[in-house]
């Protein structure tokens, strides 16, 4: 499929984009994208149509590396599908209107939607049919669809894509940093072994007033080397593990991903991090839906789908099961995630929208706490990467005070 600019005039206005056409008054000219094989099948769908084509041009595609769409404009097409829901349109012709409104150079990217819509396809499978939305936002837009109500499933979906696109960039810059100071850590380590030990091995001949003192000073020289290339083996070590558990978690993997999550858990302060940030995107899902008159257990349901941390999954889903089985919602919210502030809050709600807002007071201060962890999470990092490469660095300088002391002890003899 090859993706067409048009020109085209049509005896009614088919989008809120055209225009009257001054030279043939009751026509409307249209300017839009569309997808198909050749020039000729979009020529004769405007013609079936009752329309007139007046121009047809190809647009070249975009190279793949250029062709992704930024987190932005996926929460702003989610927010306009949304207004248009809530305008009184089906989901389906709210995302249709949405791709023929747009006309940049992101619409080629829309056309498989815009089949899938019509050819008879639903709302959210067309919406997958973009491939740019993650699993979590998918689930929610599909529990939308089971219980009917997807006024409140867009809702959510648009909260929880503009929380989580948040909490990445809040993540993003935590670990930008920690990345920064590793690289510099480890471009010092790499100067020393390839640059000033090198070296400084050229002089372990020379200094020195006997093969014993020679000899020990070549020993803490391959001592250094040594320390060096443990630390460089140690780097790509625990390079190898990162991009593991970055593959288990795009790939979806459950086994890499829970030893991921259970091995970040360890570490001070990202654990925290990351369990607060999805513990405050889940809340705010399941707030939003409550608000907006969803049952509790389509809302739990919605925020278990949508939750990408295992341990706030599970949390979700244990409440469904206690639900099933009589409990209170109180009762069957009670879990080791929440603190006795915060369960304390939970049981003290009486109506449906009193719960929608304690849950959302509860996302807001597990955001700041997970705002907090992260920045904590940068400074321990900083602190880290100094002392890994100070150990080098200090190694490699005592090396160097051996070296001059036993220089200058030659030339003063």
């Amino acid at each position: 499929m090859q993706n067409y600019r048009v020109t085209y005039l049509m005896p009614r206005a088919e989008n809120l984009m055209a225009t009257p056409e001054k030279d043939l008054p009751g026509y409307y000219r249209h300017a839009t994208l569309l997808a198909a094989p050749n020039p000729a099948a979009i020529i004769s769908e405007i013609r079936q149509r009752g329309g007139l084509p007046l121009d047809v041009k190809a647009i070249k595609p975009k190279p793949a590396w250029l062709s992704s769409v930024n987190r932005s404009y996926k929460l702003q097409m989610l927010q306009a599908v949304n207004y248009n829901v809530r305008g009184g349109m089906s989901s389906a012709r709210a995302l249709e209107m949405v791709i023929e409104g747009e006309t940049g150079p992101n619409r080629g990217l829309l056309n498989p939607a815009l089949t899938v819509l019509r050819t008879g396809g639903t709302f959210p499978e067309a919406m997958r049919a973009l491939g740019f939305f993650d699993s979590s936002t998918l689930s929610i837009l599909d529990a939308g669809e089971r219980t009917g109500r997807m006024r409140d499933s867009l809702n959510a979906a648009a909260g929880h894509y503009e929380k989580t696109s948040n909490g990445l960039k809040a993540m993003f810059g935590a670990v930008s940093w920690t990345l920064l100071d590793i690289g510099f850590a480890v471009s010092s380590i790499i100067g020393l072994r390839f640059s000033l030990l090198p070296t400084l091995a050229d002089t372990a001949k020379t200094v020195g007033e006997s093969e014993a003192e020679r000899e020990a000073f070549q020993k803490l020289v391959d001592q250094a080397y040594t320390v060096n290339d443990v630390l460089i083996g140690g780097t790509v070590v625990m390079l190898a593990v990162v991009f593991v558990g970055i593959y288990g978690y795009v790939a979806n993997v459950a086994s890499i991903r829970a030893q991921a999550e259970a091995l970040m858990a360890r570490i001070p302060a990202l654990g925290s991090a990351l369990l607060n940030s999805a513990i405050s995107t889940s809340f705010t899902v399941a707030a939003s839906m409550l608000r907006g008159g969803v049952g509790f257990m389509p809302s739990a349901s919605t925020a278990a789908a949508g939750a990408d941390h295992l341990q706030v999954r599970d949390f979700w889903n244990t409440a469904l099961r206690r639900i099933e089985t009589g409990e209170t919602i109180p009762r069957s919210l009670s879990s080791p995630l929440l603190n006795s502030s915060e369960a304390m809050l939970i049981a003290s709600h009486n109506t449906q929208r009193e719960l929608g807002e304690v849950l959302e007071r509860i996302a807001e201060r597990r955001d700041a706490i997970a705002m907090s962890a992260s920045k904590s999470f940068s400074l321990w990092m900083f602190v880290a990467s100094m002392l890994y490469s100070g150990i080098a660095v200090m190694f490699t300088l005592y090396v160097v005070y051996v070296q001059n002391k036993q220089m200058m002890s030659k030339a003063s003899g």
